[in-house]
């Protein structure tokens, strides 16, 4: 799936944008760079953040992936670790 057309092309360019190796934001961070709110399958199920996702047609794990990140999740405290180069889970 082409990020530009998805709902998560603006997380796909901030990240795209930024140099360092590693990049957290908050679940509200990243709904304020989307411009709308994370579906709650995003606040209730670490699967919704896989980076496996994208065989699976998920657009917003290819927001990340072809920005050149996987992320690590937590739940508990609502952040994302956005890690440059890692490779998919």
């Amino acid at each position: 799936m082409n990020p530009r057309k998805s709902i998560y092309n603006p997380l796909h360019v901030r990240l795209s944008n930024e140099r360092g190796p590693i990049v957290r934001l908050t679940f509200a961070e990243i709904e304020e760079v989307l411009g709308r709110k994370l579906p709650a399958s995003a606040r209730k199920f670490t699967s919704w953040w896989s980076n496996e996702n994208v065989r699976a047609g998920h657009s917003q794990a290819r927001a990340w992936l072809d920005a050149g990140f996987a992320v690590k999740v937590s739940l508990k405290n609502l952040t994302v670790e956005f890690e440059r180069g890692a490779k998919p889970n």
